[in-house]
C-alpha cells in the first residue's frame, strides 16, 4: 500500500468498500429464509437478536458513514475529494437551486405520468413510512447514507479520470455493485420495490450531475432529500386519491 500513489491506493480502498457491499448483501439475501438443522437455528437466533438490538441499522451506519470517516481520518482520502472542503457556497447554492428545479421538473413529470398510468400497485415501502411520526427523518437518513457512500466511490475516479468523466465513472461503479446485489435484482422485478430502486437510481444521476458543477456533498444531500421527499409525497397523494375511486368502481 505504501508503494502505491495516492489515487491508486484510494481506488483499491473503494474497490474493497464496494466488494464488501456486494459480499455482505448477497450473504444476507442467501440467509433470508430459515434453514433446517443446527446452523439454521443459529441463524434464526442471530436474526432474532439482531432485530431486537437494531443491528441492521447499526451496521448500515457503520458502513455508510463509519467507513468513509475512518478512511478520511487515516488519510486515505481527502475532504476535497469527497466534496467537503474548498466549498463556494454562494455560487454553489445558486447553481444547486437551478439544477434542483430542473431535476424536479423532469422527475416530477415522469413520476406524475407514472402514477397516473400504473393503476393499482403496491405502495413504495419508503412512501408508506412517511405516514409515521418523524417519517421524514428516515428519508433524510437515506439521503445522507447514500450520498456519503457515492461521494467516497467517485473520489478515486475524480483523480484518475478528471472532475467530469470521473463523476460518471464513479456512478457506473456504484451501479455495477448494485446490480451484483441479489436483493436489488429481486426488487427490480417486484412491484413497489422496483419503483423505489428506480427512484434511487434517478436521484443518483441527478445528484451526480449536480456534483459536476458544485463539488459540494452537503448540497447533494440537500438535493437528494428534497427531490425524494417530493416524489414520495406525490406517490402518497396519488395512492390516497386512487383508493376512493377504486373502491367506487368495485361497488358499482
Amino acid at each position: 500500500m505504501l508503494l502505491l500513489s495516492y489515487p491508486q491506493r484510494l481506488f483499491l480502498v473503494v474497490t474493497a468498500y464496494l466488494a464488501l457491499y456486494v459480499l455482505a448483501t448477497n450473504v444476507s439475501w442467501a440467509l433470508r429464509t430459515p434453514r433446517p438443522g443446527r446452523w439454521g437455528r443459529t441463524g434464526e437466533s442471530v436474526r432474532l437478536w439482531g432485530n431486537r438490538l437494531h443491528l441492521g441499522g447499526i451496521i448500515r451506519l457503520a458502513y455508510y458513514l463509519g467507513v468513509p470517516y475512518v478512511i478520511l481520518t487515516w488519510g486515505w482520502s481527502s475532504p476535497l475529494d469527497l466534496g467537503l472542503a474548498d466549498l463556494d457556497w454562494v455560487r454553489g447554492v445558486g447553481q444547486s437551486v437551478g439544477l434542483t428545479a430542473g431535476s424536479l421538473a423532469l422527475l416530477g413529470l415522469i413520476w406524475w405520468q407514472y402514477v397516473r398510468n400504473v393503476g393499482e400497485q403496491p405502495a413504495m415501502p419508503q412512501a408508506c413510512s412517511l405516514g409515521q411520526p418523524w417519517g421524514w427523518v428516515f428519508v433524510l437518513r437515506q439521503a445522507i447514507f447514500l450520498e456519503a457512500a457515492w461521494a467516497l466511490c467517485r473520489s478515486p475516479m475524480l483523480l484518475l479520470a478528471g472532475p467530469y468523466l470521473g463523476v460518471y465513472l464513479g456512478l457506473g461503479a456504484v451501479a455495477v455493485a448494485a446490480l451484483l446485489n441479489a436483493r436489488v435484482r429481486h426488487a427490480l422485478g417486484a412491484p413497489g420495490e422496483r419503483e423505489e430502486a428506480v427512484l434511487t437510481a434517478s436521484l443518483a444521476v441527478a445528484t451526480s450531475t449536480q456534483y459536476v458543477f458544485v463539488h459540494n456533498l452537503w448540497l447533494c444531500i440537500a438535493m437528494h432529500f428534497f427531490l425524494r421527499m417530493l416524489i414520495l409525497q406525490l406517490v402518497c397523494w396519488s395512492a390516497r386519491h386512487r383508493r376512493p375511486e377504486h373502491a367506487g368502481k368495485e361497488a358499482s
